[in-house]
């Protein structure tokens, strides 16, 4: 009984970590309707964009998830400019 809890507890953390994506600014993307593994070139693109711009460091997190609802990620953009 113990064997089948603990395995289906490790199969569970494990779909999570398919189901979602982080950057390295501690945002995370996706989850059981929208995975996070089809947002991989956006994630590519807008980590690449922080480290070539003028961003401060302490604003990266934020201006991340921008990136991120700019190129079709469905995150919460409070804060972005519209555009």
């Amino acid at each position: 009984m113990t064997r089948t809890a603990l395995a289906l507890l490790a199969l569970t953390l494990a779909s999570c970590s398919v189901v979602t994506i982080a950057d390295r600014y501690g945002n995370t993307y996706g989850d059981w309707y929208n995975p996070g593994g089809s947002f991989a070139w956006q994630l590519d693109l807008c980590e690449h964009a922080m480290e070539q711009g003028a961003v401060p460091a302490r604003q990266r997190k934020a201006a991340m998830r921008c990136c991120m609802h700019d190129h079709g990620v469905p995150v919460e953009a409070s804060g972005c400019a519209a555009g």
